[in-house]
């Protein structure tokens, strides 16, 4: 018997409180289920569940590219301490971190809320990185816990910044920016939109 938002009386007594996990692969929803003895327990339960997963959803990672840079980016989301779950999309690559190709990337978007593209072509990045974010992703600026950032520098969404890499006062870094490994900004810098800053471009 069905009792409303959800919650319908089963036939072993229990009450059933569904609630939705989130979506598989094909797009079809998946459910899941809490029980009680009683109505309230039962939703109860299911608010405990829903609760639960939108804490820990809203901190897992999706990374496009499964390349070395996606590797880098994936290293430098570790050290931060602050992603739940961290899982790759690559067309070519297979891995236990590998949970599919990029096409499938709005499907996952109730598990991993939170997206960036970690590839060397700035084109490319810069074309993902909008698509994600029509289709609602979250897109992260990442900074490694050994670069240096000064006071008053602005970074884009989308942007890495990788170990040992300095940003001087007053750098302004635009969108889905690459800041290599030991590269040194200095101070009044503008970096435009979708550009991966080498040592030997700052030479």
């Amino acid at each position: 018997m069905k009792i409303g938002e959800n919650i319908r009386f089963r036939s072993d007594g229990r009450y059933e409180a569904r609630y939705m996990k989130g979506r598989n692969i094909d797009g079809s929803i998946k459910y899941g289920y809490c029980y009680g003895a009683t109505e309230e327990e039962a939703r109860e339960k299911r608010s405990y569940q829903l609760n639960k997963m939108k804490i820990s959803r809203s901190m897992n990672l999706l990374i496009l590219g499964a390349g070395s840079h996606g590797r880098d980016v994936k290293n430098i989301a570790q050290q931060l301490h602050i992603f739940r779950d961290i899982k790759f999309l690559d067309d070519f690559k297979i891995g236990n971190d590998i949970i599919g190709k990029w096409e499938i990337a709005d499907k996952l978007l109730n598990d991993y809320p939170i997206a960036i593209v970690a590839v060397g072509d700035n084109e490319k990045r810069k074309q993902w990185t909008l698509l994600l974010q029509e289709n609602g992703f979250l897109i992260p600026t990442l900074v490694h816990p050994t670069a240096f950032v000064s006071e008053n520098v602005e970074l884009g969404v989308g942007t890495v910044v990788c170990a040992r890499s300095s940003l001087s006062n007053d750098v302004k870094i635009g969108k889905g920016c690459i800041i290599e490994v030991g590269v040194t900004i200095p101070r009044n810098t503008t970096i435009r939109d979708w550009v991966d800053c080498t040592i030997n471009e700052m030479i």
